[in-house]
């Protein structure tokens, strides 16, 4: 395997990125690492909802609810047993895929628009649900206790190797997948799905594996993200503002890219570090920038960046082992 090879140039993008979260810690300083924290978890999200609407076709406009779900299973489980929360990310991935399970038999009758409308439905009746439980916190949310005693340096690194575990995680999910059979089904889906069932695909069975994939793993994220907060919400936690967010940064960057993603969401935090200050023009010129984007670079800002570096660095394409003989 070469250089030149899609799939070695991947993995040295991947190697590369994981150097430099590598590095962080020990370069930067505590806010860095604080915000380094909060960017892996949203990317990680960010490549999850990219993989369902930007591969896959399925538009989620609910997928806060992963996050919400995600983020109250690790704090109730780490109060209630009065351990450690970081073991219990892998709880939230697991309650959030077997949710999602639970939705799928109502979720994928719909199509379209209408799936859209039903999966932010199903994320509002879980807001109110939690809204007014009681020992959830009700509206209040509840703090994570758990954290009580470790020092702070402490909590702040495993939390910060925890998102970064994620990122990786997700980052080379999406990564093995788009260059598998599974993701060629995928794709063919989201393009014609009677052609792609007429090719063999099972529609809801790629439907479903797909979603689990991406809330188990969006769930996971947004817990680690609460993690950094120290308190979640069903304001916070199921709020429509990560929607914003998330087809601000996928969108912006290259909806149906590995790189979109990253692009926008560097460009997001890059933004809102710079210019989240100045009130509600920061919005403004958030959607202005989105509706420009969407208006005459439709690849997105990783489309420009490629057309002037002249190389994918997240490569999902397949090429026929006899590709170029003859010629």
């Amino acid at each position: 395997m070469t250089l030149a090879s899609p799939l070695a140039r991947s993995l040295v993008a991947v190697g590369f990125l994981a150097a430099v979260l590598l590095a962080i810690p020990f370069t930067g300083s505590r806010y860095a690492v604080l915000l380094t924290t909060e960017i892996a978890a949203v990317l990680a999200i960010a490549l999850m909802w990219n993989l369902l609407a930007g591969f896959g076709g399925i538009v989620f406009m609910g997928f806060q609810v992963f996050i919400g779900i995600g983020g109250y299973t690790l704090f109730v489980a780490a109060n209630g047993f009065g351990m450690l929360p970081f073991p219990f990310v892998l709880l939230s991935a697991i309650v959030c895929a077997g949710f999602a399970l639970l939705i799928t038999p109502i979720l994928f009758r719909l199509s379209g628009a209408q799936l859209a409308i039903g999966s932010w439905v199903i994320s509002e009746v879980v807001r109110l649900i939690v809204y007014h439980t009681g020992p959830l916190g009700g509206g209040g949310g509840i703090a994570l206790t758990a954290v009580r005693g470790i020092d702070r340096s402490v909590r702040l690194f495993a939390t910060y190797g925890t998102a970064v575990a994620i990122l990786l995680i997700a980052l080379l999910t999406c990564l093995g997948l788009m260059r598998s059979r599974f993701g060629l089904a995928l794709r063919a889906m989201k393009d014609s799905p009677l052609a792609a069932e007429a090719m063999g695909v099972t529609i809801r069975k790629t439907q479903t594996y797909v979603l689990l994939i991406a809330a188990a793993i969006g769930g996971a994220a947004g817990a680690c993200y609460y993690m950094v907060a120290l308190q979640v919400s069903p304001t916070a936690g199921f709020s429509m503002n990560w929607m914003a967010i998330i087809l601000f940064a996928v969108i912006l960057g290259g909806i149906g890219t590995l790189e979109g993603p990253i692009v926008g969401v560097a460009i997001y935090f890059l933004l809102r570090e710079t210019m989240g200050n100045i009130g509600s023009l920061y919005f403004i010129i958030l959607g202005l920038l989105a509706i420009g984007v969407t208006l005459f670079a439709p690849g997105g800002a990783w489309g420009l960046l490629k057309s002037l570096i002249k190389i994918d660095l997240l490569p999902i394409r397949r090429q026929m082992r006899d590709a170029g003989r003859g010629a």
